[in-house]
């Protein structure tokens, strides 16, 4: 469900939700809460960019390095589009667990 949500941009990551929050917030100034870079929060930067550790330690239980180590927005494309069952069952729980950590952390940060 949460790898759903994110192919179909019904997640809470700041590039979705700087659209429609009350006070809008600009497409370039979506910055990520997680690890305060100036780097767009988008499913891109969540997958395989955010250098939060928490995010970092399930990266490196879940994907291949081979995605993460020189990211590119085609591995990502290959990431997400593959066909081994084995690549996607591990992004599924990447995704599930990083949001879980994400909600906690972000909970945090609005306090």
């Amino acid at each position: 469900m949460a790898f759903t949500k994110l192919r179909l941009s019904s997640h809470q990551l700041r590039v979705e939700t700087g659209r429609y929050a009350s006070n809008r917030t600009p497409h370039n100034e979506r910055y990520c809460l997680i690890c305060n870079s100036i780097d767009l929060e988008d499913k891109y930067h969540f997958l395989l960019i955010c250098n939060m550790y928490t995010y970092t330690d399930i990266r490196r239980q879940y994907i291949n390095k081979y995605y993460y180590e020189n990211p590119s927005v085609l591995k990502l494309i290959e990431l997400v589009q593959s066909k081994d069952a084995t690549i996607l069952n591990n992004l599924c729980k990447y995704v599930y667990e990083a949001f879980e950590k994400r909600v906690n952390v972000v909970n945090v940060v609005n306090m």
